[in-house]
């Protein structure tokens, strides 16, 4: 998944506006932030606000946390 978190009141607009318009690629919005597929299209859209918003705007490559998967048998 990507983290795309926006810093300035323009680049907030943008990221709802991303949101609102392409909510197939959106995992979660939390007002600043949002999670958004990790697909081409979601990372077309984090590195275009990126470009247009400059240092507003901060990407970032997380994966899920597995419980399962992060304890010892």
């Amino acid at each position: 998944m990507l983290l795309v978190i926006a810093y300035s009141r323009r680049a907030r607009q943008s990221l709802r506006n991303v949101c609102r318009a392409h909510e197939d690629s959106v995992v979660r919005r939390f007002g600043r932030a949002a999670l958004l597929e990790a697909t081409e299209f979601g990372a077309f859209q984090a590195l275009r606000l990126r470009e247009k918003h400059g240092e507003a705007i901060q990407v970032e490559r997380t994966r899920p946390f597995n419980e399962f998967a992060a304890v010892r048998p």
